[in-house]
């Protein structure tokens, strides 16, 4: 009996440790390769109005670093509720690639596990807003599914005599090419 009872504490014992050591690999497999945060630098639209008048030709170009700054803008002005349950922003950094938003994101779960997570998106135009609809959602390289994440309209507003004629999404960098309405 006695020898029954050590086997079996040594047994739950190991089982114990493999558990432990399991769940340590996974907080580390999952954590976020890079340091990111939520600063952002302020773009300024008078300076774009004035490069465009500068240049004669009436549209805007928005460098990869222009929309990073605006999307972390608007990350910090919007509500937590757009965000899954128990979980917070702590980073992100957004790039251009044609047509594709590739969104790396730096997520803390339950205030316990840090998450690495890469979105990306398609961007398309149809006026007056710029939608971006899901591709993908992964941790690492395990795939989440894109039903994860929903589609975002992103509303352009301008005054009422400008309007946009097109949008081009070139390799880092968005052209928005507009129109005087009169």
């Amino acid at each position: 009996m006695f020898r029954w009872l050590k086997w079996l504490i040594l047994v739950i014992v190991l089982l114990a440790a493999v558990v432990a050591g399991g769940g340590l690999w996974l907080k580390s497999y999952v954590a976020p390769s890079e340091q990111l945060d939520l600063a952002y630098d302020p773009v300024s639209i008078k300076d774009k109005a004035m490069e465009m008048v500068q240049k004669l030709k009436p549209e805007i170009v928005l460098s990869e670093a222009d929309v990073n700054n605006l999307i972390k803008s608007q990350l910090q002005s919007g509500s937590p509720e757009s965000l899954p349950p128990d979980t917070t922003l702590d980073g992100a950094r957004f790039e251009l690639s044609g047509d594709r938003l590739i969104a790396h994101l730096n997520m803390t779960y339950r205030d316990f596990l840090p998450l690495g997570m890469l979105a990306t998106y398609k961007m398309t135009w149809q006026a007056p807003n710029l939608i971006l609809e899901p591709l993908s959602l992964s941790v690492k390289d395990y795939d989440l599914g894109k039903e994860r994440l929903d589609r975002i309209v992103v509303p352009i507003e301008l005054p009422s005599l400008i309007s946009i004629g097109d949008m081009q999404f070139q390799d880092n960098q968005i052209v928005i090419k507009l129109q005087l309405r009169l």
